[in-house]
Parts: structure tokens; sequence; C-alpha cells
């Protein structure tokens, strides 16, 4: 299931609010679903849905409005390849009735929002559902390792989307706007917008999935780091040891160990016995124990008469 699908499931089964708070979360679903079917003199409005349990919610919603006998039924896609879910309000005078209820008054062949202020939701409760019906009629979220976290919603007219960024800036977000094909879309790209805003809508079990997958990755990126950081240091031990192997033989060849400084001779032996350990490490194995700048010291002291003896 996808995590678009598991929150607008989530939303869909909470129980019902105040009579205020549905009558605005079912006007944000006509405003963007919402369209007249003509028939001779009569017409009806349909309301189209992408998935079977927002078409459920939404008959509820309409039957709570005063609608009788909404209907559902499936359409399928062909061009997009999946089903789609229209729920119908049948007759004019059923139509009007509800456009009444719900404040409706500027409609044409697609349905508009109001544009006077009483249209805007002024409760914070009313608020949230009215963002919440905005999420099931147009929403959508996924969350990629390649490109993050991505919350959209489908406003449909660039209006809209003004009216939801309105109501978006009163809850401290600003999402981006994007216009494609003259439909406006806001969408939320930061990890923590897109948890405020399914809390707000009250998707509490999502955000919980969606803060546990945050904490999975950010464990993952950071393992990677730690790991990546430990190979990197490894490979500059590799390749310091091997150099001091190289000047260990050299002056081997050319002095002999046993003409070394008792010190100096135990350090060249040490590293022989261990070959991929540390300066860290060879410090602890000393007798007595050195500390890093102490190896190193030695080790300076090496090369520093591996140089007399190549010029002499």
């Amino acid at each position: 299931m996808s995590l678009t699908r598991q929150v607008k499931e989530e939303l869909t089964r909470q129980e019902d609010g105040p009579e205020c708070c549905s009558s605005w979360e079912l006007k944000a679903i006509l405003i963007k679903n919402g369209y007249y079917t003509f028939r001779q003199k009569d017409y009806s409005l349909s309301i189209m849905v992408d998935h079977i349990s927002v078409a459920r919610r939404l008959f509820n919603l309409l039957r709570k409005a005063g609608v009788e006998s909404p209907l559902i039924y499936k359409r399928q896609e062909v061009r997009l390849r999946r089903s789609q879910f229209v729920v119908q309000v049948y007759g004019s005078e059923q139509v009007d009735a509800l456009l009444i209820y719900l404040d409706l008054k500027e409609v044409g062949h697609f349905l508009a929002l109001s544009r006077r202020q009483a249209a805007i939701p002024k409760r914070s409760c009313c608020r949230r559902a009215f963002l919440k019906g905005a999420f099931l009629s147009g929403g959508s979220i996924s969350v990629s390792r390649r490109s993050g976290y991505h919350l959209e919603i489908n406003c449909g007219s660039p209006e809209d989307a003004g009216v939801y960024q309105q109501l978006l800036h009163s809850y401290k977000l600003t999402p981006l706007l994007r216009i494609r094909n003259d439909l406006a879309y806001l969408y939320f790209k930061n990890a923590e917008a897109v948890a405020d805003l399914l809390r707000i809508i009250g998707a509490g079990n999502a955000l919980l999935q969606l803060e546990s997958q945050r904490v999975v990755k950010s464990m993952r990126n950071r393992v990677n780091r730690l790991v990546n950081c430990e190979t990197a240091n490894l490979g500059k031990v590799v390749v310091s040891a091997q150099q001091q192997l190289d000047l260990i033989s050299e002056l081997d060849r050319t002095i002999g160990l046993n003409n070394l400084s008792s010190s100096l001779k135990d350090i060249a032996l040490l590293r022989r016995q261990y070959p991929e350990s540390s300066f860290k490490e060879l410090g602890e194995l000393s007798s007595p124990p050195l500390t890093k700048s102490g190896i190193s010291h030695r080790f300076r002291q090496l090369e520093k008469i591996s140089r007399k003896t190549r010029k002499s």
C-alpha cells in the first residue's frame, strides 16, 4: 500500500467531528473535484475521487449534509490505467440545497470557492478539516532515498491555492507553489514541514511511520559516514605501515637493525610483528607503553637515520 493511500484511509476512518468541521471538509472536496452533469433540463453533481475509502467518506459527509441517497460507482480510466470513483448527488433541487448549505454561491460548470472573507474558515478545527478535505481530494505523499520527502496538494486554480497558502501560513507552514497545465500545486520537500501537516490534519499513524523512516534514514546515513571514515582511516594506516616496513627493510640492509638504539630497534621489530596496527595500538603493545606521539617520534628518528645513510 502506498503512503498516500495509507494516509487517506487513516483520515477517512476518523470519527465525524462537529457539523461545522464536516461541512468544511466536504466543501474542500467539492471545490476541487465537483462538477455538474446535465441531463435535459435537470442536472446532478458529480464528485470524482481516487480511492474507495474517500468515496465512502464523501458519501457519509453528503448524508450528514442532508443529501438523500447519493450514489457511488466505479469508473475505469483506461488511459491512466487506474480506477476512479464517482459520487453523485441527483436532482437540481437537491444540488442547489447542498450548495446553499455549504455557502458555495459562485458556481458554474466547475465549482469555485467563494472569494468572500466568510468563505475562509475562522475556527482552528474547521481549518484543519478544510485542509484534511484538500488532501483527500488532491493530496499525495511519498518518501524515497533519492528525492527524499514530498507532500503535494493539487489545489486546482491558483486562486484556490492562494486560499490554502493563507491557511497554511496560519500554522507557520510555507509551501512551495508550482503551476502546471493551468493547475496550481502546493508542495513541501522538508521532512519537518511534511510531519507538521500530517499532524495538523490528524494522520497520526502515518506521522509515526514517517518519523520512524526519518530515524532509520538518519541512523543509516550516520553508519555510512562512520564506515566511510573508518575505511579512509584504515587505508591511511595501511599505506603508512607499508612505508614504515619499507624503511625498516632498508635500514636492515644498510646498517642492520642490531646497530640501532634499543628503543628504535624495539619499535622496528614491533612494526614487523604487527604490520597492520595503528600508532595507538603499537604504543599499547610497547613495553613500557608509549603514546602515539612517542611512536611517531621514533619513526621520524628512523627516517632521519635513513636519509643520513643515503647521503654517506
